[in-house]
């Protein structure tokens, strides 16, 4: 009898060990880990604890997921709320401003529309003036952190611009007909290198984007 002639007749008699315990207790495996010899009921107790662990992880990961995503909604649903209630570009960029200092814990920004700013206190700039420093700003699509040169930063934040470490670009996306352009941009920036860092995930402010886009474009219309 051979190794698998043992693995497939144990296979057919799953009763086999209940109805031998003193063999069970009399097998011998290493430990997984010290290499010392324990008996089987001990290996398959360091497997379970083994499993308990990564379930453990595994659930907790899970339940700072639902936190996050909680936390986004309540954040999207505030903005969405406010920006409904404004009349006018001047009081959405009042709410901008809070959004920015409470949802990002950004210290600096800068709120550009490409063009006409419709008369608002929003920086207007052209496009052809802003590629001077942000080459690929026009035809941005996706929010990005980390993406802009010193030479862009000290354009957009000017005499605050040496003591930003950390940034992320948000593009305000309109729709005319069935093309897409790029209206405008929202930079943040933060004193520290962590809150904008390039590893960061961009979920959220892409989905900020969208929404600031759509809350723009219908008060500039």
């Amino acid at each position: 009898m051979n190794e698998a002639d043992v693995i497939q007749y144990l296979s057919n008699k799953p009763d086999f060990f209940v109805k031998n315990p003193e063999l069970l207790e009399s097998l011998t495996l290493p430990h997984p880990v010290h290499g010392n010899t324990i008996s089987l009921l001990e290996y398959q107790v360091n497997l379970l604890r083994k499993s308990t662990v990564g379930y453990r992880q595994e659930f907790e990961r899970l339940v700072e997921v639902a936190r996050e995503n909680e936390t986004i909604m309540q954040k999207t649903r505030r903005l969405i709320l406010a920006g409904l209630k404004c009349a006018t570009l001047d009081e959405f960029a009042v709410i901008v401003d809070d959004m920015v200092r409470d949802d990002f814990a950004a210290s600096h920004h800068v709120f550009l529309l490409f063009g006409d700013n419709h008369g608002s206190s929003i920086r207007g700039c052209s496009t052809e003036d802003v590629s001077k420093y942000l080459t690929n700003a026009s035809r941005m699509k996706k929010s990005a952190c980390g993406t802009l040169s010193k030479k862009a930063l000290a354009y957009l934040f000017q005499e605050e611009a040496a003591s930003i470490r950390s940034h992320a670009v948000l593009p305000m996306i309109h729709l005319h007909g069935d093309k897409k352009y790029t209206a405008g941009l929202l930079v943040l920036g933060a004193e520290s290198e962590k809150i904008f860092s390039k590893e960061r995930e961009t979920l959220f402010l892409e989905y900020t984007a969208e929404l600031l886009s759509v809350l723009i474009q219908r008060l500039s219309s």
